[in-house]
């Protein structure tokens, strides 16, 4: 089955948010699940923590059709932007993590998924990911984040 991914279109992380990779005039793709990681934990809408239905649901989380597993609900986006940075939400924040990439198991395309939060300085957060499919690594990075900046504060 991963053979044959031939990949989202390469989203990546920036200081402001994300941007997409272009390379020759082309838009590249991503084999690594880098845009699918990115977008489960930075994706959907900053305003709806995921915990309970909500009005505020991604708009594209109510398309007719939509399975609960592709739905972006963003958990981890949510802690880090609008609670303080204190060990307990650094605790909270990589089990939101975790529960945002949980679909990957779901869907079997990965076996185990861990989550590694760290206070880096003044509201500089880091989330480290690592997905395993078969005890092989199929995906690994550090997120590096303002914690807080979602809502208009900054360091």
């Amino acid at each position: 089955m991963l053979q044959n991914f031939e990949g989202d279109l390469l989203l990546y992380d920036t200081v402001e948010s994300g941007d997409i990779d272009v390379e020759n005039g082309l838009c590249v793709s991503d084999r690594q699940f880098s845009t699918a990681v990115y977008l489960s934990l930075f994706g959907g809408n900053k305003e709806d923590a995921g915990k309970v239905k909500s009005n505020k649901e991604w708009w594209a989380n109510k398309i007719q059709g939509i399975n609960e597993s592709e739905k972006l609900r963003s958990r981890f986006q949510i802690i880090t932007a609008g609670l303080p940075m204190t060990v307990k939400n650094i605790r909270e924040a990589e089990t939101a993590a975790a529960m945002d990439l949980q679909w990957f198991i779901k869907e079997k395309i990965a076996d185990d998924i861990f989550i590694y939060g760290q206070a880096a300085e003044k509201n500089r957060f880091n989330l480290k990911v690592i997905i395993l499919k078969d005890k092989n690594k199929l995906f690994e990075n550090t997120y590096s984040l303002l914690w807080g900046a979602g809502h208009g504060n900054t360091v």
